[in-house]
């Protein structure tokens, strides 16, 4: 029976490595050779911008369908695919695909995918599961309330550090995954400048890291709104001039803050839905079967069960009558930004208002 290598996460920087890394080695090829096509290695492209996902799948059907030419047995990569979750598609040339793919592959034949989005909740999954996959979730580059994505990059980190021969701090470690976020092309590049700049020393510690890491716009946007709905003001100032100055778009933090108080109204309402008044860690495992059918567009049913809990957590913080007050602030300075009002002034004035737990309007 031929082999189905699965590969996914939402570390684009890492998946690709690793697939990458295990077609090299399915080939016989050495780790730094270079992938290119051959009679044993048939590729199609998941990636392509001139080509729509169902095309490439119907690519993808009939390379599985042809037989191996010139050579006993082929090696044939989906790689880069959009999304795993089109494969839930009903809709043809997904429905043939899912069934050939849980069936036996031919001996002859070794299949290998990449792609974001692996649910392994879905039906789609369980059957490749069931059908002998060998499946390799990478780390998810989610945000850092996640569960487990705090340890996962600590984890990370300390093993560069150990294969460089050195030790890294606890609280460097914490400020590289505060800093960085979850892309590990950066972190890697970011963590080759400090062991450069640590020079001989055997310990990294937090002040070398402050001192060469640059912190991206996306993770200080994750702590500039954490500090707002977390009511820390003087955080959330320090913050914002950081992403002024980074980026000069006072539109797009609006934006993310917008984001951020639509999905906690979202989620008042979902849990309304699903007659929630209080959360914990598990009670998005234990959501009975007639809950989830009865509901199958709820937000929360659809997320990760720990993050919906966290979605759910940090919401409850405010009241639905707060989140509306805080929402028409939001327009009130959309407005005043587009005609023509200090740009550092309105975001200030924002900031100071959203991260208030008093009536404000």
């Amino acid at each position: 029976m031929g082999e189905l290598y699965i590969l996914s996460g939402d570390d684009d920087f890492e998946r690709k490595r690793r697939s990458k890394s295990l077609v090299l080695k399915l080939s016989g090829l050495p780790p730094d050779a270079e992938v290119e096509e051959n009679d044993a290695l048939e590729i199609v492209s998941g990636d392509a911008d001139d080509v729509k996902p169902p095309q490439i799948a119907g690519r993808f059907l009939d390379a599985l369908r042809t037989p191996p030419f010139l050579c006993d047995h082929k090696l044939l990569w989906l790689r880069h695919f959009p999304d795993f979750e089109l494969f839930n598609d009903d809709a043809e040339p997904f429905k043939t695909l899912v069934r050939e793919l849980s069936e036996p592959l031919p001996d002859e034949v070794t299949v290998v995918i990449d792609a974001p989005g692996f649910d392994q909740r879905k039906q789609f999954a369980r059957k490749l599961k069931t059908a002998g996959a060998k499946i390799d979730v990478c780390g998810s580059s989610g945000r850092a309330s996640d569960k487990n994505w705090a340890e996962s990059r600590r984890a990370l980190i300390d093993a560069f550090a150990r294969r460089e021969g050195r030790r890294i701090d606890f609280d460097a470690m914490q400020f590289l995954c505060e800093a960085i976020g979850g892309d590990t092309g950066t972190l890697t590049n970011e963590l080759e400048k400090v062991v450069c700049y640590a020079g001989n020393a055997p310990v990294i510690t937090l002040d070398m890291c402050r001192n060469v890491v640059s912190r991206t716009a996306e993770t200080l946007g994750w702590e500039f709104t954490a500090a707002v709905i977390d009511g820390n003001a003087a955080r959330a100032l320090t913050l914002l001039h950081q992403l002024i100055g980074k980026s000069g778009d006072e539109l797009r933090i609006l934006y993310m803050l917008s984001k951020e108080f639509k999905q906690m109204v979202q989620t008042h309402l979902a849990m309304r839905q699903l007659h929630l008044t209080r959360v914990n860690a598990r009670t998005f495992d234990a959501i009975p079967d007639e809950v989830r059918s009865a509901s199958p567009d709820n937000v929360l049913l659809k997320m990760h069960p720990y993050r919906a809990f966290k979605v759910c957590e940090a919401a409850m913080r405010q009241s639905p009558e707060e989140l509306a007050e805080k929402l028409t602030l939001l327009r009130d300075a959309a407005r005043q930004l587009v005609s023509g009002g200090n740009p550092t002034f309105v975001m200030e004035q924002l900031t100071l208002q959203l991260s208030s737990r008093r009536k404000l309007i």
